[in-house]
């Protein structure tokens, strides 16, 4: 069965960009970001498992799945990603998977403690997250899956979901200067590695899309500048 992402904001008649959430989160919290960039085609979705009420049969999705359900949310439309948090996993691995069609990328604050280049303590972190979890009572029917969501797509990001080096679409790296400091030195890294742009916002925090839409929007926008400065490139024989 397909999943019901719960697409928003589709006219198919602008440039697209597509901005993914992360954990405990779902599409519906970028609409302050949408209503910032009227010139741009903002579209979200509910990832598999999340939102208030979806169409799900219980199995967490593997990233593959995620990426699945991204692709079907594209529709063939070629688009700029943007991937918050945990979001950006499934923003890089559909880069990489069809390069055709997103033409540009940009993660914010996505952790990947896998890497040798990111910061250790954030793995012990994660793990001890996910086993505070487990002992926690049961809650509401919303809240035991999110805690199953929330500890599956942990558990994803300790181990390589993708590899960087296949990664041959622009892309842009943020993080805020009031997040956690392994954020911003793990992106920052990983940037380095895959010859990505930095964008670094003083005073942002991980969660800036819903505290700072103004700040967040400003990182779309520059993610789908490139989409369209690289398409400039190509088209005289650059890059």
């Amino acid at each position: 069965m397909e999943p019901a992402l719960g697409l928003r904001q589709v006219s198919g008649t602008r440039p697209l960009t597509m901005l993914v959430h992360g954990l405990r989160d779902e599409g519906a919290s970028f609409d302050p970001v949408a209503r910032l960039l009227p010139d741009l085609e903002i579209v979200s979705y509910d990832r598999r498992g999340w939102g208030a009420d979806p169409d799900w049969d219980g199995v967490p999705a593997d990233l593959d799945g995620h990426v699945d359900d991204l692709l079907a949310a594209l529709d063939g439309r070629t688009a700029s990603v943007v991937g918050h948090s945990w979001g950006g996993n499934v923003a890089l691995a559909a880069a990489i998977r069809r390069p055709d069609l997103i033409e540009s990328v940009g993660v914010w604050e996505t952790a990947m403690p896998w890497a040798d280049w990111w910061p250790a303590e954030h793995a012990d972190l994660i793990r001890q997250t996910i086993a505070r979890s487990a002992r926690q009572r049961p809650g509401s029917p919303r809240q035991v899956r999110e805690r199953a969501l929330a500890a599956a797509e942990m558990s994803l990001a300790l181990r390589p979901p993708f590899d960087p080096d296949r990664l041959m679409v622009p892309c842009v790296v943020g993080y805020g200067t009031a997040s956690y400091p392994f954020f911003a030195d793990g992106i920052r890294a990983f940037g380095a590695k895959v010859g990505a742009e930095a964008f670094g916002l003083a005073g942002a925090s991980h969660m800036v899309h819903r505290e700072n839409p103004a700040g967040f929007a400003s990182f779309a926008r520059r993610v789908a500048d490139l989409r369209t400065a690289s398409g400039a490139a190509l088209g005289r024989g650059g890059l």
